[in-house]
């Protein structure tokens, strides 16, 4: 196939007071992430704002949406095929298709599952524990869970090596050097990740 980056984005933003509370606040978690990767800045910014966002206002709904675009766009034109940074557009999601997975797709939505899963690979990132607590306390705001199911850690474990950025029988995570700065790494312990898994013990 060819890749054309497109000449012009139209969102309407009117249409998101057509959403149930509880799919607005899903999409936050892809917002929230964009701060985490990448804008530390940014991720200030919502948590000033996260309440207007809440009650949609639709000013504040604009410049998350606009800054956060902004974000994708650099990544993804920075490496269109996915072969290196754009995965690491993916913060949460290995934990939290693990989550979907194992919980059979529709019982969480895909931003729940994700917004969970940030907190996990938190858990495993370089962050200090100040800075974990300022992820968890946004996702809290956004109406979002910052824990996952009592689905079991062996079950997450086993749902975690079909994801796609398994390499070599290894799991790659998206961890946090700080908020703002994200990174890929296989070289993590995995005596930490049996303790993270465990938190879906319940």
């Amino acid at each position: 196939g060819a890749f054309h980056q497109p000449k012009l984005v139209l969102i309407d933003t009117s249409t998101l007071s057509t959403l149930p509370d509880r799919e607005l606040s899903a999409g936050m978690a892809e917002i929230i992430k964009h701060g985490a990767i990448a804008d530390a800045e940014y991720f200030a910014w919502l948590e000033q704002n996260m309440g207007k966002m809440m009650a949609r206002d639709p000013v504040a709904l604009g410049q998350a949406i606009a800054r956060s675009c902004e974000i994708k766009a650099e990544v993804v034109a920075e490496d269109e095929r996915e072969a290196g940074i754009r995965a690491l557009l993916n913060f949460g999601h290995t934990f939290g298709h693990a989550i979907e997975n194992s919980l059979g797709y529709g019982e969480w939505l895909h931003g729940e599952a994700v917004a969970a899963g940030m907190q996990m690979a938190a858990r495993m990132s370089e962050i200090d524990d100040a800075d974990r607590e300022r992820l968890r306390n946004l996702t809290a705001a956004a109406g979002l869970p910052t824990d996952p199911p009592g689905i079991g850690a062996d079950k997450m474990r086993n749902a975690m090596k079909l994801d796609k950025k398994v390499t070599a029988n290894t799991v790659r995570l998206v961890l946090l050097k700080s908020l703002g700065q994200a990174f890929l790494s296989t070289d993590y312990s995995r005596d930490e990740l049996d303790r993270v898994l465990a938190l879906a013990d319940g």
